[in-house]
């Protein structure tokens, strides 16, 4: 008798580019917190990505400079809060991203 797991398994990710990672990230990122898509944004171009790759620049410095740059704001964000609630994407969000997308490994079992 086998026995099924009860946790649904994701497909091997292949081995990305980092311009392929960015892309995914990037893709879910803006949709999900800005309501975006990648096109909307100067990253739809691989060499703009691979700039800011070369140049050092983090996913989320470079996606933050356009949330400033165009004064973007969360659409995920639910009710008022008495904290300030910050446009900004952070790590949380990045690691958040790298999972939906399953770029995220995890030997959770």
């Amino acid at each position: 008798m086998q026995t099924l797991s009860s946790h649904p398994t994701r497909a091997t990710q292949p081995n990305l580019s980092p311009v392929e990672t960015w892309q995914r990230l990037l893709t879910h990122l803006l949709s999900q917190h800005y309501g975006l898509t990648l096109n909307d944004t100067p990253f739809s171009n691989e060499t703009t990505i691979r700039e800011h790759i070369d140049a050092g620049v983090s996913l989320s410095d470079a996606v933050n400079f356009l949330v400033e740059k165009y004064g973007l704001v969360r659409i995920d964000r639910k009710g008022f809060s008495w904290q300030e609630q910050t446009p900004y994407i952070s790590i949380v969000d990045i690691l958040r991203a790298r999972r939906s997308t399953g770029l995220l490994k995890t030997n959770v079992k």
